[in-house]
């Protein structure tokens, strides 16, 4: 700021020595002319002031705190339980049941059924029954019947009709028309309508619109803020650990109980049963039946049909085609002939002229055609057909068969069986047993573990930091944007329309038609007819026929038959036999046996028992723990401050008068100049 204000007036002094000769003290006064000066000019100017704000930078210095982590190992001491075991033995009383074995004699009285078998033979009477046969015959009585023909002749008249024919001729009468064509003109009037058509215009006033475009720019100021880095660096002391390993070795007493096994034997006595077999034999008196084999007659009577063949006339109607013919005339036609010309002679010309003759129709009658029809022509017939029918017939035939039948008769058989007695005997034997007991053995093992402590290292290391300020920055951007608004306009055009009407005209048309009468014509031709008549005639027919009738005959025949009747027979039979009679016999055995007593016994065994006891051990383990200190440290910034600084205002000089007739020199004009820079660069107001 201070330079821009000496700057200016550095110039204007090297510029004033430049100029003409003046006098430094009064600023070049004395060359205005004495009578152009007046009061206000000599009167000291009044000097005012005004505040102003200078900025000023000022260095500052603050304590800021940065936390500063840190790892401290801590003594850190717990109580731990460590389990003791001791090995114990208590003598514990236990009683054994001991068992004592006597052997012993015992006399043994028993008692044996021996089998003493005797012969018997004992009668035994049964009845049986002997079928006896007796033969006799029994008188049958029974009717036949044998059909008895006999022949008839039957006379039968029937009528038929005999068909006749005659022919005769018939007059027929029939008109032919021939047709006559006359041609004639015929007037008709219509009216059409003729379409005319009419052109005029009509005004149609219509509006358009056309856009009209202008152009502005609109002014935008903004403020951007431009970002200024600063670089500092900040110390930062950090702490790392490193571990340190230590290899140990602890001693751990343990038990172990070693398994330890006695065989020793104990008797056992035990029974066992010998089965002993015997056979015996004995008989059996058993029932068997033979098969006999009777022969036997029977009557059966069965019945056949026989055919027996009937004649009887009856009545068939019948008939048969007949082929019967008529005539069918043609087809009545009209032809058109030309008749003869004539020639006449032309006395001009010399020359004949033939003109042909008028054109004639007449009607022509086409050939006819024959036409055959069949006509059935019903009948009645008498036929004699054949009929069957069955008549029974009885028949009688002796059939012989076979009877059969069980007779029952005994046999003696010899049936074996086995019996079977228990015989005891006693055993004994010995039994290895196995008793498993402990031993305790006591065993030490050494065991290494490996302890680990951390051991701190400081370090300190520079962190730059970069610290950024934001500085508003105004800017002004022009926008072009552009306005459009519809301008209206009028306009009218001439529309070409059309107007159609119709106008009646009325015309007339000669229509040429023909007529056509037909002119009858009378005709006459025979026609050959033939009647058919029928012509009855009777008719006398013998129709042979055969009656059937039954004549019955009694017949009597003996049939011999059998009656059969049993007759009870008494028969004895002797049926041996064996009786078995069980003796009883006494004898006498001696059966050495043992018998056992438990005899009680104490004893007494040590048993070990373990016993486990806590021991308090006091343990001391190095915790690493983080501790953090806030670290103060000194950060220089600046401040920015406005100082109000007493400025002196100096109001605008007068003008100074130019002489009349002088011109102003170039001192003065730049004085002027460098007065006016002056103030505009500092932005001062004159005070009122």
């Amino acid at each position: 700021m201070r330079l821009k204000v000496f700057l200016p007036l550095l110039a204007v002094v090297g510029l004033a020595a430049l100029a003409d000769a003046a006098r430094a003290s009064h600023c070049g006064a004395c060359c205005y002319p004495l009578q152009g000066g007046c009061s206000e000019q000599c009167c000291m100017p009044t000097v005012n002031y005004r505040v102003c704000y200078q900025t000023v930078y000022e260095d500052r210095t603050c304590v800021c705190y940065r936390p500063v982590y840190r790892t401290v190992l801590q003594e850190c001491r717990s109580v731990c339980y460590r389990p003791v075991y001791e090995q114990h033995v208590r003598p514990q009383c236990y009683s054994v049941c001991k068992p004592v074995y006597e052997t012993y004699n015992v006399a043994q009285k028993y008692t044996v059924c021996r089998p003493v078998y005797e012969q018997h033979v004992r009668k035994c009477c049964y009845t049986t029954y002997k079928p006896c046969w007796q033969d006799y015959q029994v008188p049958q009585y029974y009717c036949t019947y044998h059909p008895v023909y006999q022949h008839h002749v039957k006379k039968c008249c029937y009528t038929t009709y005999k068909t006749c024919v005659q022919q005769y001729q018939v007059p027929q009468y029939y008109c032919t028309y021939h047709p006559v064509y006359q041609h004639h003109v015929k007037k008709c009037c219509y009216t059409t309508y003729k379409t005319c058509v009419q052109q005029y215009q009509v005004p149609q006033y219509y509006c358009t619109y056309h856009p009209v475009y202008q152009h502005h720019v609109k002014k935008c100021c903004y403020t951007t803020y431009k970002p200024c880095w600063q670089e500092y660096q900040v110390p930062q002391n950090y702490c790392t650990y490193h571990p340190v390993y230590q290899q140990h070795v602890r001693k751990c007493c343990y038990t172990t109980y070693k398994q330890c096994v006695q065989e020793y034997q104990v008797p056992q006595h035990y029974c066992t049963y010998r089965p002993v077999y015997e056979q015996h034999v004995c008989q059996v008196p058993m029932t068997c039946y033979r098969t006999v084999t009777e022969p036997r007659q029977s009557v059966c009577r069965y019945c056949t049909y026989e055919p027996v063949w009937t004649e009887k006339p009856i009545t068939v109607c019948t008939g048969c085609w007949q082929v019967t013919q008529h005539y069918c005339p043609g087809p009545v036609v009209q032809r058109c002939c030309q008749m003869p010309g004539t020639w006449s002679f032309d006395p001009c010309t010399c020359c004949s002229r033939y003109c042909p003759g008028p054109t004639v129709s007449y009607a022509v009658q086409c050939p006819g055609h024959w036409v055959c029809q069949r006509v059935w022509v019903p009948r009645t017939e008498v036929r004699t057909i054949r009929c069957c029918h069955y008549v029974p017939r009885e028949h009688c035939q002796v059939v012989n068969y076979s009877v059969c039948k069980q007779v029952p008769y005994t046999v003696m058989k010899s049936h074996c069986y086995t019996t079977c007695k228990m015989v005891r005997e006693d055993h004994c034997r010995m039994i290895p047993c196995r008793r498993c007991y402990l031993v305790p053995e006591v065993k030490e093992v050494c065991i290494p573990y490996t302890t680990c402590h951390m051991v701190a290292q400081q370090h300190c290391r520079m962190i730059t930091c970069r610290r950024c300020t934001m500085v508003p920055e105004v800017k002004e951007v022009c926008t072009p944007y552009t306005t459009c608004h519809m301008v209206a306009q009028q306009h009218c055009r001439m529309v070409t329309c059309q107007r159609c009407y119709q106008v009646p005209e009325v015309k007339e048309v000669c229509i040429p038609y023909t007529t056509c009468h037909m002119v009858a014509q009378q005709h006459c031709r025979m026609i050959t007819c033939r009647r058919c008549y029928q012509v009855p005639e009777v008719k006398e027919v013998c129709i042979p026929y055969t009656t059937c009738h039954m004549v019955a005959q009694q017949h009597c025949r003996m049939i011999p038959c059998r009656r059969c009747y049993m007759v009870p027979e008494v028969k004895e039979v002797c049926i041996p036999y064996t009786t078995c009679k069980m003796i009883p016999e006494e004898h006498c055995r001696v059966i050495p046996c043992t018998r056992c007593r438990m005899v009680w016994e104490q004893r007494t065994c040590m048993v070990p028992y373990v016993t486990c006891r806590m021991v308090a051990e006091e343990k001391v383990q190095m915790v690493p723990r983080v501790t953090c200190e806030m670290q103060p440290y000194c950060v220089t910034y600046k401040t920015c401050r406005q100082l109000p600084v007493c400025v002196p205002v100096c109001p605008p000089p007068c003008p100074p008068a130019v002489p009349v007739g002088k011109r102003m020199n170039a001192s003065e004009w730049f004085a002027r100049v460098t007065y006016r820079a002056t103030q505009e660069a500092n932005n001062v107001v004159p005070a009122n």
